[in-house]
């Protein structure tokens, strides 16, 4: 390992010539990708709102398991299902393999791993999808650790969350 300071193995490998994304721009490309997501979820969601109202009998103000409302409510439960298999091909695999998503792509930024520079594979991509939100559902302390998370950056060195510094990837602008 060469101690030259400017050498890629001491200023954090071949990433360290890439520029990292600033966290407005990663915020961003969050809220177009968050978007994306639950406009996925709008149409599993109504049709389960459908059949609620359809199962619900007015008269006796009780729910009726009304053969159509209850297949529509299967329908949306597999429905939405489809939609978090998707979002997790679309935000965490295909990130990995590829590097971009959505609103990554559309803010000129992408994720790299920091060992080599190149995109760092589909189980890191969707380790780094996963794993925020299993944080997030742990009671108590799981928004406020995801909050930090999200908000790392600013005060980052390198502009890293704390999932890229335990997965080894960085955000950085797309050079292309």
């Amino acid at each position: 390992m060469s101690t030259d300071p400017s050498s890629p193995e001491v200023s954090g490998g071949p990433v360290g010539d890439l520029i990292g994304a600033r966290w407005w721009t990663r915020a961003k490309a969050v809220i177009l990708d968050g978007l994306l997501f639950f406009a996925a979820l709008v149409v599993p969601a109504a049709v389960a709102v459908v059949g609620l109202v359809l199962c619900w009998d007015e008269t006796t103000d009780e729910w009726q398991a009304d053969g159509l409302g209850i297949l529509l409510f299967v329908f949306a439960g597999l429905f939405g299902l489809g939609a978090f298999v998707w979002g997790g091909w679309l935000f965490g695999y295909r990130q990995g393999i590829i590097g971009t998503t959505p609103g990554k792509r559309r803010l000129g930024i992408r994720l790299v791993d920091v060992d080599s520079g190149e995109p760092p594979g589909g189980a890191k991509g969707v380790g780094r999808w996963l794993v925020p939100g299993l944080v997030g559902c742990i009671q108590g302390v799981g928004n406020v650790v995801q909050l930090v998370d999200y908000l790392w950056p600013v005060w980052d060195e390198r502009n890293q969350r704390l999932i890229d510094k335990v997965l080894r990837t960085r955000v950085v602008v797309d050079p292309d």
